[in-house]
């Protein structure tokens, strides 16, 4: 594991670390308080006297004679049982702490990771993978939170395995010598093994990120997947991948086992040559022998802990580069200046593109402009459509008025104001936007319409409801407003899911309304709805409308017409379609299926 997880880990932890090292360190003293007390319950057995440095084999007799117990075999027993309940007592808060240190820690993470990602860039936002995202906030960051807590409990392991070191040296020196080179041996022949560990994380890491996009890409296509009896090739795709990741899991289950099965082969060898190096060329006497053997029982599995803790934090990381990383990511795309809440707009004058240049590249010059030097102004309280082949520039427009692009050049205006900074979180709380494909959330319409506005009265839901000609069906719902929609809405048809979108928007009270070709795939009816909802809004407030549906701009008060990203027309309908051979009446031939240059 490197120092920067290490660094970093501590960094989150705070005050609580020196806590819990200092629980460790007196579960530590407790522990060899236990295991000094053996010396006189070996003796007071029969076992003969435990010789040790430092005259250890005295220390227990003056702390009785301190206290004014009688050195007793029940005395002894009793003091024994009560050191043990004190360290399970004190390992039980330190198991707390670490839990909740562990839980804070994922907490924190996911919180930074998720604040990143809110005030991300747009155009930044949209070149991560949602599956990547999902996959780091989720497994990747509690695997991180396992790391925390292996970390601290490798802090309690190693404290314990010094403290039974400790006592062996007391007890004998050269011994606990020779075991401690065996050790270091087993640890040279076990760094093979340890870098197979992060080799094997490593490509588990490919393959669950394989996963995830195949789940998440495959249940977003699932319809068409179906309709077009594709379900056996996504099955493929899906079942090789969770083969891959079934091999890689019995690698890494193989690597663990053969490191486990070595170390504990190892260790019991190791103990046996201890056994008859103190037996047969020590002589240690019966007494000490047996509180060597206690020791170096204890101390074995401990050591082997350390090793298991270890090979898990070598693990994780790689789960700790790939979250630092997106965190990177994500902290350099955030936006120029952080946003903060402001007053929202009432637009009164209007919108102004002054030389507006937009390029998907950024400063790449090389990258084609998605829309070139525009000039245009969309009037306040007015319907503005904006018209064009495919490719034309259209939805750039519309995401450079949302404030969800910045213009690589020239800028926007709201009544005068430049579009930048501080001011674009207070814009984008003043705009409802309908967008093409509707979006709702698994819950019910109620919920649908709250997220926009959470404090919005029974009043106002009826209100918007009405207003964009859902309030019918909504009441024919088995539970009205309290019916669950399914997952995006899947229980409603599209017309009414857009109806339903369109009524969220307007609860939040826009000062301008954005419907990016909000009726592109609806039926003749459901469109007739949307229009005529959209028509009771004119005059209103400000209407953007961007289609390709050329019936639901006959009521523009302007039209602008692009054309590989500049503007090439503009002004009334009637206007543009009076001009032979114009861009607009060539659009609204097309679109009614005239040919020729006929009248429309």
């Amino acid at each position: 594991m490197s120092a920067a997880f290490l660094q970093h880990f501590l960094h989150h932890a705070g005050r609580r670390i020196p806590v819990v090292l200092g629980l460790v360190v007196v579960v530590a003293a407790l522990e060899a308080a236990g295991v000094m007390l053996l010396m006189p319950l070996l003796e007071l057995l029969g076992l003969g006297q435990i010789k040790a440095a430092g005259n250890l084999n005295a220390v227990w007799r003056q702390v009785f004679a301190g206290v004014g117990l009688p050195a007793s075999l029940e005395v002894v027993l009793s003091c024994f049982v009560t050191l043990l309940i004190a360290q399970a007592a004190l390992r039980r808060v330190t198991d707390y702490l670490n839990a909740r240190i562990e839980a804070d820690y994922t907490v924190q993470l996911r919180d930074r990771l998720y604040r990143a990602m809110v005030h991300a860039r747009w155009l930044d936002f949209t070149r991560l993978r949602g599956a990547h995202l999902t996959q780091v906030l989720t497994q990747d960051v509690d695997r991180l939170g396992f790391a925390a807590q292996q970390m601290t409990a490798l802090v309690g392991l190693v404290a314990m395995a010094m403290v039974h070191c400790g006592m062996a040296a007391l007890l004998s020196l050269p011994l606990t010598a020779l075991a401690l080179g065996c050790g270091l041996i087993l640890a040279a022949c076990l760094r093979p093994l340890n870098r197979r560990v992060q080799t094997a994380a490593q490509a588990s890491q490919v393959h669950r990120s394989e996963m995830s996009s195949a789940i998440s890409e495959h249940l977003a296509g699932f319809k068409v997947a179906k309709s077009h009896g594709r379900g056996e090739h996504h099955l493929q795709i899906f079942t090789r991948v969770t083969h891959a990741i079934a091999d890689q899991f019995m690698a890494a289950h193989r690597t663990f086992s053969t490191s486990r099965t070595f170390f504990e082969l190892s260790g019991w060898v190791a103990l046996t040559a201890f056994l008859y190096v103190a037996v047969a060329w020590v002589k240690l006497p019966t007494a000490q022998l047996v509180l060597m053997v206690f020791v170096f029982t204890r101390l074995l599995p401990r050591i082997g802990a350390i090793q298991t803790s270890w090979q898990r934090l070598l693990q994780s990381q790689v789960s700790f580069e790939t979250v630092q990383k997106l965190q990177a990511e994500l902290d350099a795309a955030v936006e120029a200046e952080p946003t903060v809440a402001g007053q929202p707009f009432k637009l009164q004058v209007g919108l102004q593109f002054r030389q507006v240049t937009f390029r998907y590249g950024g400063e790449d010059a090389s990258v084609r402009n998605a829309v070139t030097g525009l000039d245009l102004s969309i009037p306040a309280r007015q319907m503005t459509a904006l018209v064009g082949p495919s490719g034309a520039g259209k939805s750039t427009v519309g995401d450079l008025l949302l404030g969800l692009l910045s213009p690589t050049e020239g800028t926007v205006l709201v009544d005068g104001e430049v579009l930048a900074g501080a001011q674009l979180n207070a814009w984008r709380q003043s705009i409802g936007y309908v967008p093409q494909e509707p979006f709702l959330f698994h819950d019910t319409v109620r919920g649908n319409l709250l997220w926009a506005k959470p404090d919005a009265t029974e009043a106002e839901l009826q209100a918007v409801l009405q207003a964009a000609a859902a309030e019918e069906f909504v009441t024919r719902l088995p539970q009205g407003l309290d019916t669950v929609v399914g997952d995006r809405g899947v229980r409603l048809s599209g017309g009414e899911r857009q109806r339903l979108t369109l009524a969220r928007a307007l609860l939040r009270r826009p000062t301008l309304l954005l419907l990016d070709e909000a009726t592109n795939a609806l039926d003749p009816v459901n469109e007739q709805l949307i229009q005529q909802a959209i028509e009771r809004l004119h005059g209103e407030l400000t209407l953007v409308i961007i289609a390709h549906r050329l019936s639901t701009v006959q009521n523009a008060d302007q039209v602008i017409v692009l054309d590989c990203g500049r503007m090439v027309e503009s002004g009334s309908p009637a206007k543009l379609v009076a001009q032979t051979g114009g861009h607009f009446r060539r659009l609204m031939q097309a679109d009614r299926g005239i040919t020729g240059d006929e009248i429309l």
